[in-house]
């Protein structure tokens, strides 16, 4: 009787042990198919890790036994992906050695394009901040990064023959009446370190050059290259939409951009280089240029807009030449005029045009990445009542992972969108605490939305794990996803 009464002591001991294990996974993004098993696993040792062609280059399945781990994947994508979830179930494990599920997860990403984009232009960002940028990244199998390299208000890219860009265009005055001198500017050594960091972690770097405006910092150090030379040209301490565009009529800018794309073609393996194309007030600079007037005149054309295809057309074949191909922001005029090429790749950003943007480049064949303003622009608030500069409307968590990329629609409809992309534009973000206070947790739910099948996916589970993910990015990472009203990094 006593044996008995121990045996069913221990047994009860190891029911209640085991209710105490986790019953889901913590996964981000939520893996395409899981299928969870009744025995519970206290080990995650990596037992195999094998290669199967047959489930395709960024495909893997995870199994998870009682003894440990077996991975599969169908080329390297795969295998960084494994290993990304493997690192989260590990970190899942950590916080609960009570022990977790064991299962088979078999996925792969929605979307190949899942990309972030930081703004080293507004507010320099340092080589260690964006290495460890970059390691959140892989985390959440984000494989894009897109560095916003050139603005109004600071130059980043070294380029040959023109010291002028350290000198004076990646300095600035002051940053929205500071009084704080800011500047910075990578070497050329620096920005291969980071391509080469980020393709350790499956990240292609992304470099983007704005043209033909955005461009008041490049105007302080070469004002020749513009319609309206003036010496006196600062570069820019607040935001806004510059009237400086760069002169399509000036021998100098065609030298020019032939460097900086030589500068690219050495730097970044990259086939992209994104060419900005957004924000350039045409009727207030070529529209009136004495040189686009004459130009326009001789070459018989009816608008600007003419004058801009060509001008494009000109950068596309200058890239074509170095092997690469633009990228551009949508701009729906441009479009009317005819100004993107069959197969260029675009962004839709603008608030609410996404849903019409996704027709119009569907008729076009311009292949579109999401970058929907109303859910992707993460350098806005996301709590009401935080710092929003006067203007900038709130984006909340729920907010961001509302976003589908083909909006409900079916794939015939959606077959010419890529991915998606979220923004971190830099002009409120001076350092690193404020850059990824803004990022997280709101990009979290971005990846998912780039990775995971709409049927899948659950606002509630999406919350209880990112509720999870707290205790393991502070382990791992060393930082703190809580957000409340008040614990924003303060602004000066």
């Amino acid at each position: 009787m006593f044996r008995f009464l121990r045996i069913l002591a221990c047994t009860l001991l190891s029911v209640a042990g085991m209710a105490q294990a986790a019953d889901k996974y913590s996964i981000i993004p939520e893996p395409g198919r899981t299928e969870l098993k009744p025995q519970a696993t206290r080990t995650l040792k990596l037992l195999s890790d094998k290669a199967e062609a047959s489930l395709g280059k960024d495909a893997y399945r995870l199994a998870v036994t009682p003894g440990g781990v077996h991975l599969a994947s169908g080329g390297r994508e795969g295998r960084l992906y494994g290993q990304a979830t493997l690192r989260q179930l590990q970190d899942q494990l950590a916080a609960q050695p009570e022990g977790i599920p064991c299962g088979v997860i078999k996925d792969k990403p929605r979307y190949s394009w899942r990309g972030l984009m930081v703004d080293p232009a507004r507010h320099f960002i340092p080589l260690a901040d964006l290495k460890k940028f970059a390691d959140l990244m892989a985390y959440y199998k984000f494989n894009k990064l897109q560095l916003h390299l050139t603005d109004d208000q600071g130059w980043r890219l070294p380029v040959p023959g023109y010291p002028r860009l350290k000198s004076v265009a990646s300095k600035r005055a002051e940053s929205f009446g500071n009084r704080t001198p800011h500047e910075g500017m990578y070497t050329r050594e620096e920005l291969k370190e980071l391509v080469a960091y980020c393709a350790e972690r499956g990240i292609e770097v992304i470099p983007e050059i704005d043209l033909p405006g955005h461009n008041q910092a490049l105007a302080a150090a070469y004002p020749e290259f513009f319609c309206f030379p003036d010496p006196g040209t600062k570069v820019r301490t607040t935001g806004g939409v510059s009237l400086h565009l760069v002169c399509p009529h000036k021998p100098e800018i065609w030298k020019f951009y032939s460097a900086v794309f030589d500068a690219l073609k050495d730097i970044f393996p990259s086939k992209i280089v994104h060419l900005g194309g957004d924000e350039a007030p045409l009727e207030k600079t070529w529209e009136k240029c004495p040189l686009s007037v004459k130009y326009r005149q001789k070459k018989g054309m009816k608008d600007v807009h003419e004058e801009l295809k060509e001008f494009e057309g000109k950068m596309a074949s200058m890239l074509a030449a170095r092997g690469k191909r633009p990228q551009l922001w949508y701009e729906k005029p441009w479009a009317e005029a005819g100004i993107y090429r069959k197969g260029d790749t675009v962004f839709t950003w603008r608030m609410g045009l996404t849903p019409s943007t996704i027709t119009e480049t569907k008729k076009q064949g311009l292949p579109l990445i999401i970058a929907a303003g109303e859910h992707c622009y993460l350098d806005y608030p996301q709590i009401p009542g935080q710092d929003n500069r006067g203007w900038m409307p709130t984006t909340t968590l729920e907010q961001s992972y509302k976003l589908d990329p083909a909006y409900g629609r079916p794939e015939k409809e959606t077959d010419h969108i890529i991915g998606v992309q979220a923004t971190m534009w830099a002009e409120q973000l001076p350092t690193l605490n404020h850059l990824l206070y803004r990022t997280y947790p709101r990009a979290m739910a971005i990846a998912e939305a780039g990775w995971t099948p709409m049927n899948v996916r659950s606002w509630d589970n999406f919350r209880r794990k990112v509720a999870d993910h707290r205790a393991f990015v502070l382990k791992r990472f060393n930082y703190d996803l809580e957000r409340t009203k008040e614990n924003e990094p303060p602004f000066k």
